[in-house]
């Protein structure tokens, strides 16, 4: 295979030969679990062994819609099965220390939906309570095993573009939709949704930055009671010639406008892309572009992938690649972020 071609298997999520030895219980049977984690698990052929949650409503919606064997509002319950292996923590991080204190007392490893934690000393507590438990901790960015951005990854490693200099991200979205718990939550546009675009900058570089810049301002009008745009400017160590832009301005009204795009510019050529696209231009070419069509979804293909990473992780004994700890620095950055649009001033991590 030549440095350009990309194929599509090589990027689209599959379940692990492994995966038949481990059931999975799902603590949490919010809507994302409905839309994605259960119909990803089905189509990569997981076996979910339960589903806990406190609303008897949610269960109930669960048993509609989908073949599990057992369903609670007990999480000891679900956390005495035998054939409960890895627990998949699906509820808001506002709720979770507490039940990763009893998941870690039944030594069940633990994947934990984004954002892991709404602040670092809550982070970093949990993955030390973990990791003295012995307890295998990864963390669900999932968006690292979406398509595109598994895509792009794959030819960034391969050094299409040869060493990288600047990565630029661009999303414009809309989610300022009155009455929901997003809305509600302080700093929701960086902590919670932004922290997928702030983890991919480290995915794609490789490198945490030293320091950040943010800049957010409120909207007229709008229903969240933080900012739902901004701009965040990464700084890294000078010696790796790099800096990263990323800009969500999810407060966009018109949906004609939306957009998602990565830029990735290197000194070799450069990485265009969306969810369904990627193009690729080379400097020893300037006058062709490769344009590759993406295979498969972020949702609900991504959340397969991730599960299957931790699987994978747990059967040769190491850490999953978004282990607890490797997502503090994440984590960092977005906390750094809120900070720094709040002062002005630039925050080193």
């Amino acid at each position: 295979m030549s440095l350009i071609e990309l194929a599509p298997e090589e990027y689209q999520p599959k379940a692990p030969p492994v995966a038949a030895s481990y059931g999975i219980g799902i603590v949490g049977a919010g809507g994302i679990v409905r839309g994605a984690h259960l119909p990803a698990y089905r189509a990569f052929g997981y076996r979910v062994a339960g589903v806990c949650d406190i609303s008897e409503h949610a269960l109930e919606q669960i048993r509609a819609g989908f073949d599990v064997p057992f369903l609670t509002t007990e999480i000891d319950a679900l956390l005495e099965r035998d054939d409960v292996h890895i627990i998949d923590l699906a509820v808001h991080a506002s709720q979770r220390r507490p039940l990763v204190e009893k998941i870690v007392k039944a030594g069940k490893p633990i994947l934990s939906q984004k954002p892991f934690a709404l602040t670092f000393e809550d982070a970093k507590y949990m993955v030390d309570l973990c990791g003295e438990a012995g307890v295998p901790l990864m963390i669900n960015q999932q968006a690292r095993w979406a398509p595109s951005h598994r895509a792009v990854k794959i030819l960034i490693d391969r050094g299409v573009v040869g060493h990288v200099y600047s990565i630029v991200h661009v999303n414009r979205s809309f989610q300022d939709v009155p009455g929901t718990w997003y809305v509600a939550l302080k700093n929701f546009n960086i902590v919670d949704h932004g922290i997928h675009y702030i983890d991919l900058s480290r995915f794609f570089s490789g490198r945490t930055p030293v320091r950040v810049k943010a800049t957010t301002t409120m909207v007229p009008g709008q229903a969240a009671v933080s900012p739902m745009i901004y701009t965040i400017l990464c700084e890294y160590e000078p010696q790796a010639q790099l800096m990263a832009t990323l800009h969500f301005n999810n407060i966009v009204k018109a949906s004609t406008a939306h957009d998602y795009a990565w830029y990735i510019d290197g000194t070799e050529g450069s990485i265009r892309a969306s969810h369904s696209e990627i193009v690729v231009s080379r400097a020893d070419e300037p006058h062709r572009t490769h344009i590759f069509k993406v295979q498969g979804r972020w949702f609900p293909d991504a959340f397969g992938g991730s599960m299957g990473e931790m699987m994978r992780a747990l059967s040769e004994k190491r850490e999953p690649e978004t282990s607890g700890r490797d997502n503090l620095n994440s984590i960092k950055m977005a906390e750094a972020a809120v900070k720094s649009s709040e002062t002005g001033e630039a925050v080193a991590l």
